[in-house]
């Protein structure tokens, strides 16, 4: 659910960003329909989630939501780290997060062939939400909206509270996680992505 992330570590390609999102929007069935570019995305995908669930780092970030929220602290840290992002943006990339988005919305219309019809009409809503990560109290709601979703509905009563006290250890988290995850990216999008 690191969507921003996601799109950052793709180059910009319209359908290799948003094959970098699609792992998270249809199972696998779908996915296997998708060639060339989009491939390339999902791959990515699957690799920067494989790296990012097995760092240290992110273990200690999802350590910090424990004993509360332990089952769900590999999701809510995703979010968190798209909040970090959006708070380093600007060292990461020379676009506005606003002009980022705007772009990678703009690139949608002429993927809609492609896509089925749920996944499109996420990409294109993300581009307008994930700005409300901006702030704790946004990556709280997202996960109480995301807790209404689930088979047995989840309120995650206390979660901003804990994002609030534990915010700077997930910053400091982030900053020295997220440097690698960029290396780790770049590294396989210049080998050979395709399995």
């Amino acid at each position: 659910m690191n969507y921003l992330a996601h799109l950052l570590l793709s180059p910009p390609e319209a359908a290799f960003r948003v094959g970098n999102l699609l792992p998270d929007l249809l199972r696998l069935p779908q996915l296997e329909l998708f060639e060339g570019r989009y491939r390339d995305g999902i791959e990515l995908h699957r690799r920067i989630d494989a790296y990012t669930d097995a760092h240290p780092l992110t273990r200690r970030s999802r350590q910090r939501l424990w004993p509360t929220f332990r089952r769900f602290s590999g999701v809510i840290v995703d979010v968190v780290y798209d909040h970090c992002l959006i708070q380093r943006w600007e060292l990461y990339h020379r676009q506005p997060l606003p002009a980022f988005l705007a772009e990678v919305r703009a690139s949608l219309p002429a993927l809609r062939e492609d896509l089925p019809d749920r996944a499109y009409r996420r990409i294109d809503s993300l581009t307008q939400w994930l700005e409300d990560y901006e702030t704790m109290a946004g990556v709280s709601t997202a996960m109480t909206e995301l807790g209404k979703r689930l088979r047995r509905p989840v309120t995650f009563v206390g979660l901003q509270a804990v994002l609030e006290q534990q915010r700077q250890g997930f910053l400091d988290d982030f900053d020295a996680f997220f440097p690698d995850l960029m290396a780790m990216a770049e590294a396989n999008m210049n080998g050979n992505l395709q399995k």
